[in-house]
């Protein structure tokens, strides 16, 4: 019997035939394996640890570092992140949710593609580049400040940057896009008749929205929610670049562990364990876990209590149903209420319209405004004082501020370092995600549900917790090694070390992209090709590969742009040489701004954006041809 990539067609194959499908998944199950679980599985040993001599551990075991970090000054700075997270998860649902309403009814399908691109497209451009863009609006010199005083509003600068509240903007600036995004997924599936159906039963708007509307996209809701609680508490760049030492939050708190001078793995990954826990229960509580325990506390609570008869006869939840079908109801109308009605479905239209303007002015402004002064021909960030190309030009000249860290060749460097990085990650990360992504697709194996789960986990653990899990996993090894080999062979951060950690995000990505083709892909194709005679390898490069290559080549550009766009895990776990553009651009925010940053900035945007398009139009077309 001929083997074909569909596993799962049937019964008849034989168990060596059906686990060829677990094979294919193996080497990114060992990848995630080696370089996901295992750090994170070391972090928590680490938490339980004695702190030795640099960053070394030692036994006993001890709970010390779990007693600091819930005691003195860390526990007041997790309160503080939990309450950050929290309220810019109620910020980016109440401003997102109509958004993603107002794009999931449009009806010409083409404006739809472009409000939804709208949103998705500063998304994936850089988070670094966008939040800096928020320091030249909130900055002393800002936008806002010299708007302000321009029209004598107030006589001197407001404390708008470094605040509570220039974190707050920066978060939901930086993942509005994970709330729209599920909301639109949910709002799109849903039927509108319901809504008729409401109306003529007497509803009104408010509460059509409230009774159907709302329980019925509670899905996308949950799922946007925990999508922006779960990065926004483990942040720590939007904190550093907009809070400064006013916005403190855990991922400062481990970053200054682990790459600060504290040096204190331990306590670190104490933190760390505590976040991870946070995220954990966020999971469990969207997946509705908590709902079923309370409901399953609730029946033991009730079973201990007599139930009188006549509820006992009455089926649960038709109470309510029975006593409206029972009752004879006069309905009347009333004059008033009607009016007040319709003023709110007026506030209501006015309000569709309006919010979409806000959001997408929310989204685009600080990119179009970073853009503008990169060709401002002053160093002002405050006032356009005319056109010039002289910054574009330093850049390329060597001519880039007067200190020796502002060096073009060192920004060079690190841009070729970038490519480099980007290159090798996508090849591996494409190979690997792909293989997996057949796997899932076309298999049926046992452990697929396994493999499933932990192929999502680097998606919705925050990247900090995977850089600072890498950077413990490979100090360990490397010290291992080195006593090892009495100092012969001594590993050391690089390149290496720096590919490998993006491999391990990128995976998921290009397994998503690739595994969405897949399933759209009709495999009566490949049973067509079999029945003519061609083999396993055959029909997988005649008629397989060549329908899953624009998915392929769209989860590769997707891969390439995290990757040059990474700096979480790249500032973790590089070493001496290697450091990539968003650390070189990182460093100089922490030192000075130039106008060459904007310049640096907008040409980064220009390229995370060309590649994000580029990806997106395959995906259309994808689509469509399927």
């Amino acid at each position: 019997m001929a083997f074909s990539l569909d596993f799962s067609r049937s019964s008849s194959h034989s168990p060596r035939e059906r686990n060829r499908g677990a094979s294919l998944a193996l080497p990114a199950v060992l990848w995630l394996g080696f370089f996901f679980v295992l750090p994170i599985l070391i972090v928590l040993a680490y938490s339980v640890m004695t702190r030795g001599e640099g960053t070394s551990v030692e036994l006993p075991l001890t709970l010390e570092h779990y007693q600091r970090t819930f005691g003195g000054v860390y526990f007041p700075v997790i309160l503080d992140s939990i309450f950050i997270a929290f309220l810019t998860t109620v910020v980016c649902l109440i401003i997102g949710y109509p958004l993603a309403f107002f794009i999931a009814t449009r009806k010409n399908q083409r404006a739809q593609q472009i409000a939804l691109f709208l949103v998705i497209l500063p998304f994936w451009t850089n988070f670094l580049v966008r939040t800096y863009a928020w320091q030249i609006i909130l900055g002393e010199e800002g936008t806002i400040n010299t708007f302000l005083m321009g029209l004598h509003l107030i006589q001197e600068p407001l404390q708008l940057l470094y605040t509570d509240g220039a974190v707050i903007l920066g978060l939901v600036y930086g993942y509005l896009p994970f709330m729209v995004l599920p909301i639109f997924s949910s709002v799109e599936q849903f039927q509108f008749r319901l809504v008729e159906a409401g109306h003529d039963l007497g509803a009104n708007d408010l509460k059509v929205f409230w009774r159907v509307v709302l329980p019925l996209t509670l899905p996308g809701v949950l799922a946007g929610c925990i999508l922006v609680f779960i990065p926004t508490i483990g942040a720590f760049v939007t904190p550093d670049l907009l809070g400064g030492t006013q916005g403190l939050m855990i991922g400062n708190l481990i970053q200054r562990q682990f790459r600060g001078t504290s040096g204190n793995f331990p306590l670190g990954s104490a933190i760390s364990a505590v976040m991870m826990g946070l995220v954990l229960f966020s999971l469990y509580v969207q997946s509705g876990g908590l709902a079923k325990l309370i409901g399953r506390i609730s029946a033991f609570i009730k079973a201990r209590r007599p139930i009188p008869v006549a509820a006992a006869a009455t089926p649960p939840g038709s109470a309510r149903v029975y006593r409206k079908i029972t009752t004879t109801q006069t309905i009347t109308l009333d004059q008033n209420q009607i009016q007040r009605d319709m003023l709110v479905r007026r506030i209501g239209k006015i309000g569709l319209w309006a919010n979409p303007v806000f959001n997408y002015f929310f989204l685009w402004a600080p990119i179009l405004l970073l853009v503008l002064f990169s060709f401002n021909d002053s160093r002002s960030v405050s006032v356009f004082q005319g056109f010039t190309l002289r910054w574009y030009q330093n850049i390329f000249a060597g001519a880039v501020g007067g200190d020796a860290t502002f060096s073009t060749d060192l920004m060079l460097t690190s841009l070729r370092n970038s490519i480099f990085i980007g290159l090798a990650s996508t090849a591996i990360a494409t190979v690997l995600g792909t293989m997996v992504a057949l796997s899932l697709v076309r298999g049926n194996f046992r452990g697929k549900g396994l493999i499933d789960s932990i192929l999502y986990l680097p998606v919705v653990i925050p990247e900090i917790t995977q850089a600072i899990s890498l950077l413990t996993f490979f100090s360990l090894m490397f010290s291992f090694i080195s006593r090892l080999t009495n100092g012969v062979i001594a590993p050391s951060f690089g390149f290496g070390t720096i590919i490998i950690g993006h491999v391990v995000f990128n995976i998921s990505y290009v397994t998503i992209v690739v595994r969405a083709r897949l399933a759209d892909m009709n495999p009566r194709l490949e049973e067509a090709a079999r029945d003519l005679g061609a083999n396993e390898w055959r029909t997988f490069w005649r008629v397989t590969f060549p329908l899953i290559l624009p998915g392929i080549i769209s989860g590769a550009l997707l891969a390439f742009t995290l990757s040059l766009d990474d700096f979480v895990v790249t500032f973790f776990v590089s070493g001496p040489g290697t450091t990539a553009l968003p650390v070189f651009v990182y460093g100089l925010l922490r030192l000075t701004v130039t106008p060459e940053i904007n310049a640096i900035s907008t040409l980064m945007l220009v390229v995370s954006t060309l590649l994000i398009s580029i990806s997106m139009l395959l995906q259309g077309r994808d689509a469509t041809k399927a």
